[in-house]
């Protein structure tokens, strides 16, 4: 990319709005559901509008001033206590924070402050996972000094409890679940996890940052959900995004947990410089009001009803990709999805042969996950939903393509998940 003066001058409106229009045009047009999987979360237009209302109008709002901006004090107090009620807590606390990451990273900072008072024995903590779990564990092990240990997860994509179990040493601060996976759409044994750690006195942690806000509603509507929120014994504390399922303008997402004792934890308070104490509950200091007041518009704009109906639309669309994944000879899923996510392989054709095909055809995808070989799909958006059919058949006539050997695709088109 070629670098850029700072402009000596302003520019107009018209001018540049010209600009910022070019430069989008290179975009993937996720509108359109040439996005599949990644990214963009979309319900309908009505309530990208009423979120889109709430970032303006609450454009210059700071969360770290609850007290000049009361309204993003509310804001934030409801939807965390909406999240709390959503995740089945009898009581608890939490934060809106900029993203799962940030949720992750608190629920980490969190679990290594209350060792240090209460595992005073731990020399050094560490963190056990599944290979599965997201790069987020690892992100904030950077940062706050665990040691991570990552184990190979069973064949069908589940945590191999007995060799995570194998792992459990006295600096063993952290375990975590996804519900579900990121890359297979597949929960982890959230009960059986929590239960050992339970026993353990280790601090578990539920990864719901993509199937929080979806899984509650598609319990209500009566499928079989496993596991994972704060009934399950054991579980302290839980991330989920807003800006995924809960159809609200990026960055907006949770950290919750079971008892309302953790948020001392969570807090990091200072009281040793020229302006006196400085106190923040989450890593960020200034953070934007107007997307905290964004995710509460969309929540409190949908309600129950309204994510009941957009659940189940979500839900007839999943069941229309899995099947129509299956009627693809020489293409089959990974394990068996139970949310919204997936995976599918090839153990007959080049995985990475498919997603060029599929991409020379408009499709942004991204190099398939590694092991084993993999294109990782998913109903993100409701505009994907629109197009599903055209992907299907793109699908169909790639792999048949390949098969019958009369097309090479060129791979170096292929995107990457995180920024290179």
């Amino acid at each position: 990319m070629k670098n850029s003066s700072f402009p000596l001058e302003g520019l107009g409106e018209e001018a540049l709005f010209e600009e910022m229009l070019a430069a989008k045009s290179d975009d993937v047009d996720w509108r359109a559901g040439k996005l599949p999987g990644f990214y963009v979360h979309f319900a309908n237009d009505a309530v990208k509008d009423v979120g889109m209302w709430a970032l303006r109008e609450f454009h210059a709002s700071n969360a770290l001033g609850p007290g000049a901006f009361p309204s993003i004090r509310k804001f934030e107090t409801d939807l965390v206590q909406w999240a709390l009620e959503l995740f089945n807590a009898d009581v608890g606390c939490g934060s809106v924070t900029s993203g799962g990451t940030e949720s992750i990273f608190l629920a980490a900072k969190t679990a290594r402050e209350w060792a240090k008072e209460n595992r005073p024995e731990v020399e050094r903590p560490k963190m056990v996972l599944s290979h599965s779990a997201h790069p987020a564990f690892n992100k904030a092990a950077k940062y706050l000094e665990f040691d991570v240990i990552r184990v190979e997860p069973r064949s069908d994509f589940k945590t191999d409890i007995e060799a995570l179990t194998a792992e459990l040493d006295s600096d063993t601060v952290l375990m975590a679940g996804s519900a579900p996976q990121f890359t297979y759409g597949v929960f982890d044994q959230i009960k059986e996890l929590a239960g050992i750690a339970e026993e353990r006195d280790i601090w578990f942690h539920t990864d719901a940052c993509v199937g929080g806000f979806f899984s509650p509603f598609a319990e209500q509507l009566g499928h079989d959900i496993p596991p994972w929120d704060f009934r399950v014994p054991g579980v302290r504390s839980i991330s989920a995004d807003l800006h995924k399922y809960g159809f609200s303008p990026k960055g907006a997402s949770v950290v919750a947990f079971s008892d309302p004792a953790y948020h001392r934890y969570q807090v990091f308070d200072f009281n040793d410089w020229s302006r006196g104490r400085y106190v923040t509950s989450t890593f960020a200091g200034t953070r934007p009001g107007a997307n905290i007041a964004a995710a509460w518009a969309v929540m409190r704009y949908l309600g129950n009803e309204g994510y009941l109906e957009i659940a189940a639309r979500i839900w007839e669309l999943r069941e229309k990709l899995i099947d129509g994944i299956r009627s693809i000879d020489g293409v089959e899923l990974c394990g068996e999805p139970e949310l919204t996510l997936m995976s599918y392989r090839s153990d007959s054709l080049d995985i990475y042969q498919i997603a060029a095909g599929l991409s020379s055809r408009g499709w942004y995808t991204v190099a398939p996950s590694p092991n084993p070989p993999a294109i990782n799909l998913g109903i993100l958006s409701l505009a994907f939903g629109e197009v599903m059919d055209a992907y299907l058949q793109d699908l169909r006539e790639v792999v048949k393509q390949i098969q019958q050997g009369d097309h090479v695709f060129e791979a170096t088109d292929l995107g990457s998940y995180g920024a290179a």
